[in-house]
């Protein structure tokens, strides 16, 4: 029987580091908790307003999901709050259904964030982490690339003081430059002044927020010189208090494209979130349980959803803000939260004469970095085919639109990976010279020795339906190149399992050889695939005689069978 308070600590993590936690951690924990408020409370503002949900809703949510992450995820370092690419896909989902309600957008915001929650939740109670691993990192990267360029585009419009538009980048960008004439020049001094603001800071004392040094910044000169009358878009009264738990009110007819667009963000936050806490987990030398990460941000989502807030995940500019500041444990987050509570309290009324400009800027800079030229160059410089596919990516999300993109990328994932699955390799293997027992490729490593009137073949990925005809066709084109051959030895050490099709296959295989009078001998069947061929007969089909548990054992009795042949000198 096991362990309730084990098995409570496996699934609420916070119990069992909190009570080891140590004072030493804490000045570092606290620095940056601190460091990252000033971050986090101008960057959750502008999502907010990129989702179309007010700037104290963006307040909530990163405060709620920063602490129930920080009680159910297993990241030390991760932050997971509100994100552009979370705001910006929200938007692109609940926008056609709003029709611009306030009301409706904000309830459709918290719909789809409980809804992408609920799915999260139940995909890591059901132990889908693995789902982590079908979006490829060039596709990533592509549809990355496209939401930060389409964020940029729609942000533009707050710098310059002018009336945005909605749609793909392209329709955006459209009505970006037809709207240039009208640009108020206080609008874009304090934007573009925002800009240079954070960089330098950025720059030159990275330790200091620079976001949060140009929103004061901002809110000042606005205050000072009463720019709002000089057209100067501002964010306004922002009521103070922290919003009542409630549970969206939305259409039944309303869910199935809620459900869709969710199904569709999970994908993407999976992607992110589980992709930077593995990278940090291996800085820091630390595990992470994939599955236990899918349950915290399905719960951060649903009390996301249930503070009318949007959809979350990792932030990875406050997670390297945190790092850097020195977070060592989940409770420079759980500071964070606390700060940002307290500013929902009693400083809201500070945020009135807060120009929009400034909000853009923030934005702007914030996804910069998600503009990885670097890497689109590395993956054209080491393998072009993830190059294009990131290209494709990228021109699917700019082109057709965020939630289009986002499927087309979970396809072309999708696709890539079965047809590259689909394309197993064979590997000729050859008598390692001086190493008695070892066999090498002859291709990669051309000393390697070939056995007369034997083919050593090597299939270097796991069997299945979709590659096994493949393989089958490989091996016999193999086979007809030889005309000596008396036996073939196959190695299947990559298949963990054998699906029915595969059966099939090795039988027909072993049935096509025997007529041209050659001996198939197996090599490193594991033992679910030795249980699979006697379940199936074809382990008596194969004769058990003709399966081996290594390659020398398998040569040694080709060389039984067939005394006085040697080696090639």
């Amino acid at each position: 029987m096991q362990d309730p308070s084990g098995w409570l600590k496996k699934h609420v993590p916070i119990l069992d580091w909190l009570p080891k936690y140590t004072r030493k951690y804490l000045v570092r924990d606290l620095a940056a908790g601190i460091t990252v408020w000033g971050v986090l409370v101008p960057a959750s503002m502008a999502y907010a307003e990129i989702a179309g949900i007010p700037p104290q809703a963006g307040l909530a949510a990163s405060t709620v999901a920063l602490v129930v992450y920080a009680i159910f995820g297993t990241s030390r370092n991760l932050k997971v709050a509100m994100t552009s690419s979370m705001a910006i896909t929200s938007a692109a989902i609940v926008v056609s259904l709003a029709l611009g309600d306030p009301s409706l957008t904000i309830a459709y915001t918290a719909a789809l964030a409980l809804l992408a929650g609920i799915i999260l939740l139940l995909a890591g109670i059901a132990r889908f982490g693995f789902i982590s691993d079908f979006l490829s990192k060039s596709v990533i990267t592509g549809f990355v690339f496209g939401i930060a360029l389409t964020i940029i585009v729609g942000q533009i419009p707050k710098v310059l003081g002018v009336p945005g538009g909605s749609g793909t980048f392209l329709e955006q960008l459209v009505s970006l430059i037809g709207n240039l004439g009208l640009t108020n020049p206080w609008s874009l001094a304090i934007g573009a002044g925002a800009i240079v603001l954070i960089l330098v800071i950025r720059r030159t004392c990275p330790v200091i927020p620079g976001a949060l040094v140009a929103l004061v910044a901002g809110i000042l000169v606005v205050s000072l010189f009463h720019l709002d009358q000089f057209g100067v878009s501002i964010v306004g009264t922002i009521p103070p208090g922290f919003p009542p738990p409630t549970l969206p009110h939305v259409g039944l007819a309303a869910i199935p494209l809620l459900l869709a667009g969710a199904v569709g963000i999970v994908f993407v936050a999976v992607g992110e979130s589980i992709g930077i806490a593995r990278a940090y987990a291996a800085r820091h030398h630390y595990e992470i349980n994939p599955d236990q990460e899918l349950v915290a941000l399905g719960c951060a989502n649903i009390g996301c959803g249930l503070f009318q807030g949007a959809t979350v995940d990792a932030t990875l500019s406050s997670t390297a803000t945190g790092e850097a500041a020195g977070a060592r444990t989940q409770v420079s987050g759980i500071l964070t939260a606390a700060l940002i509570f307290l500013t929902l309290l009693f400083l809201a009324p500070f945020f009135t004469n807060l120009p929009q400009a400034v909000l853009g800027a923030v934005v702007i800079v914030a996804v910069i970095g998600m503009l990885d030229v670097a890497g689109l160059r590395s993956f054209y410089t080491m393998r072009r085919t993830d190059f294009w596919l990131a290209v494709t990516a990228l021109l699917g999300v700019i082109l057709v639109g965020i939630l289009e993109g986002l499927l087309y990328a979970v396809l072309l994932s999708i696709i890539v990976l079965l047809y590259r699955a689909s394309r197993p390799g064979l590997a000729i293997l050859g008598r390692v010279p001086g190493q008695e027992g070892s066999y090498g490729d002859i291709v990669r490593a051309p000393e390697n020795e070939p056995v007369p009137g034997l083919l050593i073949l090597r299939v270097d990925a796991p069997l299945y339906f979709f590659n096994a005809n493949v393989a089958r066709k490989g091996i016999i084109d193999l086979v007809d190149a030889r005309k000596d051959l008396r036996t073939v030895i196959l190695d299947i050490g990559a298949s963990s399992d054998l699906d029915l099709a595969t059966v099939d296959m090795l039988r027909e295989l072993v049935d096509t050889l025997r007529k041209r009078e050659i001996v198939l001998l197996f090599v490193h069947a594991r033992g679910p695939v030795r249980d699979r061929m006697r379940i199936t007969g074809l382990y008596d089909h194969i004769g058990e005689g003709n399966i081996f548990l290594t390659t020398e054992a398998a040569v040694r009795e080709y060389s039984r069978r067939f005394p006085g042949i040697t080696r090639v000198p």
